[in-house]
């Protein structure tokens, strides 16, 4: 597996280089149409930077891993899977439904592997929840009141241009995710609010989405930006799962020490169990090196992208809206 970098806007390359390089994953370059972020990343880490796209791909490349703006992931995902390599993406996959669509098939057509950066379901806590839910543990499902909070992220984040949207575009994801991977549902409807109320932004930075699922369970969904800056981690993952056996309760981020220091980082949090960007890579190797079925694959990354963009269908419409709707 030879891996090459295309863009390095999202903070998430920083983990992701770190995580291949203890798998002994060679990576060949890296490029980014804005030359500071590649030659910051190739200063750091002692990778190749290449001038152009064309130039990575000379690299010898099988595989890139895309952590761009999210405004070109579709773009670079088919020009990648149109020279024949597999393509690792960041979250959110794509933009809308139909570009999710686009980097299914191009993918497909070219015979290679589509997997999306959905490091939540990898926490070791999550993997726990998965096994009680296939044993039957908590029997049948009713409602999930989840969780994904953040601090303000600026930069290109809060750019609608470049990143499609503000929290909800942000941190619907991980949760949505989870729920697939978990319940395996499909979307009947989606009410939701968001407002600018934490900073001066040009998108939302907080959001709330009430799902229906047509298989009749609840989602309520917290997505707003609203950990202060000197907050521990970037934010939280959290679900209460209300069912027929009970209510469990399972924080991606809650196996941790807490440290009280002296100074600026007087309360830091320090996880003592695998990391999930380090568990989901060393499943992407897995995939690729062995040619295994991809575990989040296009159909994971479409799902999140249709939650989120039946929220925003939503709030514009002040109204509930179906998925038949929006399908039509």
């Amino acid at each position: 597996m030879k891996v090459g970098i295309i863009g390095c806007a999202h903070m998430h390359v920083e983990s992701y280089i770190r995580c291949m390089r203890e798998l002994d994953i060679e990576i060949t370059g890296v490029y980014d149409h804005n030359e500071e972020g590649s030659e910051g990343v190739s200063n750091r880490h002692g990778i190749p930077k290449q001038e152009s796209l064309e130039a990575l791909f000379e690299t010898g490349c099988d595989t890139v891993v895309i952590c761009s703006e999210n405004k070109y992931h579709c773009e670079y995902t088919v020009v990648a899977a149109e020279h024949k390599c597999h393509v690792i993406v960041e979250k959110p996959m794509a933009l809308s439904v139909s570009e999710a669509d686009v980097m299914i098939d191009v993918t497909n057509k070219n015979q290679v592997k589509l997997l999306v950066c959905h490091p939540v379901r990898f926490a070791p806590t999550m993997q726990e929840l998965k096994a009680a839910v296939l044993s039957g543990e908590l029997g049948e499902i009713y409602a999930i009141n989840a969780s994904n909070h953040g601090k303000v992220p600026g930069g290109w984040f809060v750019k609608k241009e470049l990143s499609g949207g503000g929290a909800i575009v942000d941190h619907t994801i991980h949760i949505a995710d989870l729920v697939y991977w978990l319940f395996d549902v499909e979307i009947d409807s989606v009410w939701a609010q968001g407002l600018t109320a934490v900073s001066d932004i040009e998108t939302e930075d907080t959001g709330l989405l009430h799902v229906r699922f047509k298989s009749g369970e609840l989602l309520s969904l917290d997505t707003s930006w609203n950990r202060p800056g000197n907050y521990p981690v970037w934010g939280d993952a959290m679900l209460e799962i209300i069912s027929e056996k009970g209510r469990t309760v399972v924080d991606g981020f809650g196996r941790k020490a807490e440290l009280f220091l002296e100074g600026d980082k007087a309360n830091q949090w320090v996880f003592y169990e695998t990391d999930m960007d380090m568990a989901m890579f060393e499943n992407f190797k897995e995939v690729i090196e062995l040619d295994k079925p991809s575990p989040v694959d296009g159909n994971a990354g479409k799902f999140t992208i249709e939650m989120f963009e039946m929220a925003y269908q939503s709030i514009e419409a002040g109204e509930r809206v179906t998925r038949k709707e929006v399908v039509e």
